[in-house]
């Protein structure tokens, strides 16, 4: 009896410091290789951004309007309103983009522009009220007496039709030479009869490129010959 209790005392503990591991082969076979993994270094942004609001302001030209008036002399203009420029006012939101040490204003550049406000002032029209009666007038020159209804104070310069871009024949189809002007339409009808002391009478029958506002060419035969400087000079409308 105490036999059988030692074999089986001894057989507990036998199986009780086995080692239960697995064999070095067997693990190796089972256990997979961790994954290499690269070591991902943090990004770091060498830039900055910087802003600031400007103001851009655009003026919006007044405009003349002229009203007639049968009751006033022709040529005789007055004031009735002075009118006022309108303008709009932008505030614009600039960003500007540099690299992280840059201090010089000339490293950075413009990255956006975005229109925070915007602002309009409506233009006021000058307002100028222009005398349309004929009032006749008379002016004594060397060969007697003209009447007159406007006098204006004008450039007058002169021409022939030998000059640069010039011909025989005048814009309504008139001779050009002597007694034929260039005028601007705008400002002296054409076929009107003019007054221009220092020269005589003549009609309106042409124009030029550089003929605006109170600007007149004189139409010479010869412009080489006549004796004519540009100057300002007072003409009568007859």
């Amino acid at each position: 009896m105490e036999r059988y209790f030692g074999a089986l005392l001894i057989a507990a503990i036998l199986f009780l410091t086995k080692d239960f591991r697995p064999a070095p082969s067997v693990l190796a076979e089972q256990t997979d290789s961790p994954p290499s993994v690269e070591s991902i270094q943090p990004v770091t942004t060498e830039s900055r951004f910087s802003e600031k609001l400007e103001e851009q302001t655009e003026v919006i030209p007044k405009k003349t309007v002229y009203k007639d008036n049968p009751e006033t002399e022709a040529g005789i203009e007055t004031v009735l309103d002075e009118g006022e420029d309108g303008k709009i006012t932008k505030i614009i939101k600039v960003t500007y983009y540099a690299p992280k040490n840059t201090s010089e204003v000339n490293q950075t550049s413009e990255y956006t522009r975005e229109l925070v406000s915007e602002e309009k002032t409506t233009a006021k029209d000058k307002i100028i009220s222009r005398g349309t009666k004929i009032v006749w007038k008379t002016l004594s020159i060397a060969d007697g007496e003209i009447k007159y209804w406007k006098k204006m104070r004008v450039y007058a310069t002169h021409y022939d039709s030998h000059c640069p871009g010039c011909n025989e024949w005048t814009a309504i189809g008139m001779r050009a030479g002597k007694g034929v002007i260039a005028v601007d339409p705008k400002v002296i009808k054409m076929r009107s009869k003019v007054y221009i002391p220092g020269y005589g009478v003549a009609v309106a029958g042409d124009t030029g490129g550089a003929i605006k506002g109170n600007i007149i060419d004189l139409g010479f035969d010869d412009a080489r010959t006549a004796g004519w400087k540009a100057q300002f000079v007072d003409i009568y409308l007859l």
